[in-house]
């Protein structure tokens, strides 16, 4: 492949990117996928009677799903699957997708809520999770071809609406940071504000690339629906940002939507 993704300083965000096309190459349909946050994956949830922020500036309908956080099981049935969206290949994520070691902190404090959006150890612990990766055109390296990794997560009620609302004011003051890796690696990452999705509750989108632009950039997406949301990481093999499709996010709401309308 032309692009160029280093297992460096911000491999958990890369691996978690791109190596899940290889690992998830040999299951192309249901199983596996599926995360349980153990104790060490979580984070610490907001003192009892903090205010709600608001996410919705940019991006969504306008409209609320008030979809409520779905379960592993729901999760998994709600994750695209293939045939779901024309002319890609979905393949079900591992189970380990986010190991609780997977973690990546920010220099600075307000870019906290940028590096949450990959890492295992969010601000707002994930209550329930799983993944897929998305692949279209060709990935061998003579063509062009775009791979994303797709994360569905539930929150607690109100979490989800808050992240979003602390990622959209990150993205705007956090142009240039430094992640640091569990390993204590350091890699000055530059964030370029993207243009948000009229998808979902809410959206956020940007992109995250290493400071010296020796890597393609990796487009970040985060869909909000109700307490769950679907972050998107997409590279392609050309080098140019590839966010995700907008057919791709609209289809992914729409069955997030479906699977909390279910009766439990």
């Amino acid at each position: 492949m032309r692009t160029h993704i280093r297992r460096g300083a911000v491999a958990v965000l890369l691996s978690f990117t791109l190596a899940c096309s290889v690992a998830c190459s040999a299951d192309s349909g249901g199983g596996g996928g599926t995360g349980e946050p153990s104790a060490a994956g979580g984070g610490t949830p907001p003192p009892s009677g903090t205010a709600e922020a608001s996410d919705e500036a940019g991006g969504g309908p306008g409209r609320a799903s008030r979809t409520r956080p779905l379960t592993r099981a729901e999760l998994q049935r709600a994750l695209l699957s293939q045939g779901s969206v024309a002319g890609y290949t979905v393949r079900r994520g591992p189970k380990d997708a986010l190991p609780p070691d997977a973690t990546v902190a920010a220099d600075r404090a307000e870019c906290r809520p940028i590096v949450d959006a990959f890492g295992s150890r969010p601000k707002y612990p994930r209550t329930a999770y799983t993944s897929a990766s998305l692949t279209k055109g060709d990935l061998s390296g003579t063509g062009e071809g775009t791979l994303s990794q797709l994360l569905l997560a539930a929150y607690r009620v109100g979490d989800a609406q808050r992240w979003l609302a602390e990622l959209r004011r990150a993205v705007a003051a956090c142009r240039g940071f430094t992640a640091i890796d569990g390993a204590g690696d350091r890699e000055p990452l530059a964030i370029t504000p993207g243009r948000n999705l009229a998808v979902g509750d809410a959206s956020v989108s940007f992109l995250m690339r290493d400071e010296a632009g020796k890597d393609a950039p990796v487009a970040i997406t985060v869909v909000r629906t109700g307490a769950n949301t679907a972050t998107y990481l997409s590279a392609g093999t050309s080098g140019r940002p590839e966010p995700v499709a907008r057919a791709v996010a609209d289809e992914q709401h729409r069955r997030m939507v479906d699977a909390g309308k279910v009766a439990r």
